[in-house]
């Protein structure tokens, strides 16, 4: 249940606060007040789409935060567990939002950040929103079986999605099979270029790491005359050579002799003894790995060239299938393994084609069964539609379900022999027929009902679905729209109903239905500071009696509105104890 809902900076709203309570409340006000903007912002706090212009003119950010009781919504628990979030103990659930001007939001669980995706599949299990278009639903009839399945609860819904996990297994073999069933042509083609691209880079015998060495090679080949020159000029410096000065080698045994008559005078000099004789046999060890690297220097310019022409090819295969050798190897490995595919791919297709078939059968069997749940259904859905609609005033009115399927020569086998086309949802093409007056033909719903009597069918199937839902919080917007006073009675009445199972808010203009609230919350337009503001307010006793006066006022004189709007008030309180006692 939504317990309150806070507002910062949203549209023409610079703060507000709301708390709905229990039942049904009504939000009224003058046309253009601001109700809708309520209803808005707090679709935004559940994470549906916000556009950066609805901060408010000034503001940089708007903020939405609501605070729901979840302690008897486990659908909502399921949800926050499965995002990784832990729920309140005292079941309390906050989610809040800031949409900036530049767009971006911010959204919070219980005061840990999150993404707008988690906040929607949460939002979407505490609250049911009926905006002023949603009525159009009923009109595309592709929407008839959602209808159909969602009132069948939650047993039916999960034999609808085992069929749809079949039918998905049976679409992933579809689509393999069509990949396999290439144009021979096409094959054929495929298959030269990638034998060429296979023998051209296995003829190169690459191997990994080649080329980081035959760059090293290429380089000392290349400079192999001054490398010869260098390693002789360094060896003359560590031993000399007969008739030059003496070299590092000599110079550092001179120095040790030295050092040793002064040990034996003065042992404090031990160490620097010790350090001289270390030099010594580095110079040693430095002067015979010089002699191991010379002997390795070659003057190879046939070596040299044979070197060049590798890197030259290594570079080439580079430039066709990649920027490494290792990707040169990878595209081989796969031209080889798509080689083989392709060469068996007639023993595949025989595989593909008859698991295809095993699958379409399974496809068949399983939506003939959810076929008849669903014609069962049905038929508890017309009794109950029109039960419902007699309520709401239309007690001639009848609703019927018509299902159909497609033929489809390629699809999945049904009774009788006959093939039809499949979907995730099965294989019924589902309408509603509809008809208002007795006597007069059934037609598709989108022919034959205003909008009155669609806005009355979805708050009938808001009804009823409500209950196999487990929605805990309906949203009405404008339900109203379209219909007259004497149909606004039952309407309220069916609210009334429907808030003894769910908490319900509705934005209307009628007082036959707001003389039904348990909380009526007054919405308004004022000017504070040079600057249009959306006020709310619940109202009290004398104020809804006030509010539903100014309600009836075009329809009578003012001194006797506030008397009807009393006589409505009570017996609104008669009428709901009658039926949440019935409900009881």
């Amino acid at each position: 249940m939504l317990l309150e809902l806070s507002i910062e900076s949203f549209a023409l709203i610079d703060r507000l606060r709301l708390e709905p309570g229990g039942g049904l409340c009504v939000l009224s006000g003058e046309t253009g007040a601001g109700k809708s903007i309520i209803i808005g912002a707090l679709s935004a706090a559940l994470g549906e789409r916000a556009a950066a212009d609805a901060v408010r003119t000034g503001a940089q950010q708007a903020r939405l935060e609501a605070v729901f009781d979840i302690g008897r919504v486990p659908q909502a628990q399921e949800a926050l567990v499965a995002a990784g979030l832990e729920p309140e103990e005292d079941g309390t659930l906050v989610l809040a939002r800031t949409i900036s001007r530049e767009g971006r939001s911010g959204c919070w669980v219980n005061g840990r950040p999150t993404t707008l995706t988690i906040l929607r599949s949460i939002g979407d299990r505490l609250v049911d929103i009926h905006g002023q278009h949603e009525h159009q639903a009923l009109i595309r009839e592709e929407t008839h079986v959602e209808f159909v399945d969602v009132f069948g609860g939650p047993s039916h819904l999960a034999q609808r999605q085992a069929y749809a996990e079949v039918y998905g297994q049976m679409e992933a073999t579809r689509q393999e099979l069509e990949g396999l069933r290439l144009d021979e042509r096409e094959k054929a083609q495929r298959l030269d270029l990638l034998r060429f691209q296979l023998g051209e880079i296995e003829a190169a015998r690459l191997s990994p790491g080649e080329e980081e060495e035959l760059m090293v090679e290429r380089r000392r080949l290349a400079n192999a005359e001054k490398l010869h020159e260098l390693t002789a000029a360094a060896q003359r410096c560590l031993r000399g050579e007969e008739g030059e000065a003496p070299a590092a080698e000599e110079l550092l045994g001179m120095a040790a002799e030295q050092v040793a008559g002064l040990v034996s005078l003065d042992d404090s000099l031990q160490p620097v003894q010790e350090q001289l004789a270390g030099a010594l046999a580095a110079v040693a060890e430095a002067s015979r790995e010089l002699v191991a690297y010379a002997e390795q220097v070659e003057f190879n310019p046939g070596r040299l060239e044979q070197v060049e022409a590798r890197l030259s090819e290594i570079a080439r295969l580079k430039r066709k299938y990649g920027d490494t050798v290792e990707q040169v190897l990878e595209v081989g490995a796969q031209a080889a393994a798509a080689i083989q595919s392709m060469e068996t791919s007639e023993q595949r297709l025989s595989e593909l084609e008859a698991r295809l078939e095993n699958q379409k059968q399974q496809v068949g069997q399983g939506g003939e069964q959810l076929s008849a749940a669903r014609q069962k259904l049905a038929k508890r859905l017309e009794k109950t539609v029109a039960a419902e609609l007699a309520q709401l005033g239309m007690p001639k009115a009848v609703f019927k379900v018509e299902f159909g399927r497609e033929a489809q020569p390629d699809g999945v086998p049904t009774a009788g022999g006959r093939r039809c086309a499949a979907s995730e949802r099965g294989l019924d093409q589902v309408r509603f027929l509809f008809c208002a007056n007795p006597g007069e033909e059934l037609k598709p719903l989108a022919k034959v009902a205003s909008g009155g009597e669609l806005s009355r069918l979805m708050l009938v199937f808001k009804s009823i679905c409500s209950r196999a839902g487990e929605i805990p919080t309906l949203i009405f917007d404008e339900i109203d729209a379209g219909i007259g006073a004497d149909t606004a009675l039952a309407v309220g009445s069916k609210l009334v109903d429907v808030s003894a199972r769910a908490q319900v808010l509705c934005v209307s203009h009628f007082p036959q239905i707001a003389r039904m609230a348990d909380r009526h919350i007054r919405v308004d337009k004022r000017t504070r500071g040079g600057r249009t503001i959306v006020a709310a307010a619940p109202l009290d006793e004398h104020e809804r009696v006030a509010e539903l006066a100014r309600m009836l006022g075009g329809t009578e004189a003012a001194e006797s509105a506030e008397e009807h709007a009393r006589e409505l008030l009570e017996s609104a309180r008669r009428g709901k104890r009658s039926t949440r006692e019935a409900a009881a």
